[in-house]
């Protein structure tokens, strides 16, 4: 990653808070969200160069509460230091993605390839599929291989699990030979998740995401599961990623960048997952395309493609922040 953050001469920090909206209420196991509070923040520097991150707290996902990121940001801002973002990943996030932006911006080059030179402008990414029912989720499947997708993602757990079976053959019917992952978000009782595992396999899933509690819970899932898993929730720090490591809890890491606390650290938990044999997917926490931009550009730089990332989920957004980072036939172009 790029070294000498530090040494950048940022002239004026600028917090927003921004209201996201939904097309449509997006369902977790953590409950429904239908808007997304985030903090926006903007380094500039004398040369009138901008750099850009976001600050997105989900309840579920990390620790802090939207006030308390915004507290610890505008303490940050007044004397630069490091400590007030301690405890506090997603402001901690917003500063890191920022001040990689606005170094990207003035050395004249796009993040992915300062950060490694001849990394793609063009990466693939997963769609996130919606419906209650089969043929509402067999639509939306559909609607995304006919966009380009080669990856479509099915959240699972929040109905009876003979409901979420008849919307999972409903769309590998749908999409045919595209691969295909689902999440249950940690819904599933570790005694009932091997049968259901065992029950979906017949759909040749490329993965199910967090589909037990747990590091020690998905340990022992994946023991026995005919399907890979996936770690994601349970994943929150560095630590909890060598704890996984050691227990065997996942076949695939999910992380992201904003739960994290950024690219830098991301980088460095994708590394430990590398060198341990685990494929990482880079993912969103659902906030706005400032987010969503600069986890894409980490992807590109870390090689992070298959299995695709987790990025088209601004296509989800009725209101935005900044320009919409939306797929085209399926890919994201960084430019």
């Amino acid at each position: 990653m790029i070294s000498d953050l530090s040494q950048l001469e940022v002239r004026e920090i600028q917090l927003e808070r921004v209201t996201l909206q939904f097309h449509n209420p997006i369902s977790t196991f953590h409950g429904p969200l239908t808007t997304r509070d985030v903090i926006i923040l903007t380094a500039s520097d004398a040369s009138g160069n901008l750099g850009f991150g976001e600050a997105a707290p989900l309840a579920g996902f990390t620790p802090e509460t939207l006030q308390e990121v915004e507290n610890a940001l505008s303490e940050w801002a007044r004397d630069s230091d490091p400590g007030h973002l301690t405890g506090r990943p997603t402001a901690q996030a917003a500063v890191d993605a920022a001040l990689l932006d606005l170094a990207s911006q003035i050395a004249g080059r796009p993040l992915h390839d300062l950060i490694n030179p001849g990394s793609p402008s063009v990466l693939p990414v997963s769609a996130l599929i919606n419906g209650q029912t089969p043929e509402e989720a067999a639509e939306s499947a559909g609607a995304a291989v006919d966009a380009g997708y080669k990856t479509v993602k099915l959240k699972v757990g929040l109905l009876s699990f003979s409901e979420d079976i008849a919307r999972v053959a409903a769309v590998r019917t749908a999409v045919g030979d595209t691969k295909f992952r689902v999440d249950a978000n940690g819904a599933w009782r570790p005694t009932e998740a091997i049968d259901h595992l065992t029950r979906l396999n017949r759909y040749h899933l490329e993965f199910i995401e967090e589909p037990v509690r747990g590091l020690e819970a998905l340990a022992a899932v994946r023991a026995n599961s005919p399907v890979p898993v996936a770690s994601d929730e349970s994943v929150r720090t560095i630590d909890d990623l060598h704890r996984a490591i050691k227990l065997g809890s996942a076949d695939i890491v999910v992380l992201k960048p904003s739960a994290l606390g950024g690219p830098q650290l991301t980088a460095a938990a994708a590394q430990v997952a590398i060198d341990a044999g685990l494929p990482v997917v880079l993912t969103s926490l659902l906030e706005s395309s400032v987010g969503i931009r600069s986890t894409a550009h980490l992807a590109s730089a870390l090689g992070a493609l298959d299995p695709a990332p987790g990025l088209a989920t601004a296509t989800l957004l009725a209101t935005d922040s900044g320009t919409p980072f939306l797929p085209i036939d399926g890919q994201l172009h960084l430019g």
